[in-house]
């Protein structure tokens, strides 16, 4: 279940790589609450911390996209919405629900996350790198 980070999730845009190690590391905390039975506020907590941590990311890359006119952006936007929601959801539901959440409850993540890093992101990254767009030191 945990994701592991490999060559075919790497996009060879430093930014965009790094913080897709961040979203992979968060989702696997994720994982990890839910399969040892952290509990519902530790679900919570780490549910939460990633979709920060995401809305915050794809924040940033909508601000590229927008900034080269990158022709894909509504369609990646779309995208970025289902993962968000996703995990809104996933608040919510144990928010209210108040119960234990099943691992098969966020196995959509792993799936998620690797098709559109190898999909979308990969399609973004080669604009940029086709654009000589390359990423700002911090």
């Amino acid at each position: 279940m945990a994701i592991e980070w490999n060559d075919s999730l790497h996009l060879s845009h430093e930014h965009l790589d790094d913080d897709h190690r961040v979203m992979a590391a968060l989702i696997n905390k994720l994982y990890l609450s839910v399969n040892e039975d952290y509990g519902k506020s530790a679900v919570a907590a780490a549910t939460r911390e990633l979709l920060m941590f995401s809305a915050a990311h794809f924040g940033h890359e909508k601000g590229l996209m927008a900034t080269h006119d990158y022709p894909e952006l509504t369609v990646h936007l779309g995208e970025h919405k289902i993962l968000l929601d996703e995990l809104q959801g996933l608040i919510a539901t144990i928010e209210r629900d108040g119960g234990p959440v099943r691992l098969a409850t966020v196995e959509f993540l792993d799936d998620w996350f690797a098709a559109h890093l190898r999909g979308a992101d990969a399609r973004f990254a080669a604009f940029l790198a086709e654009a000589g767009v390359r990423p700002v030191s911090s």
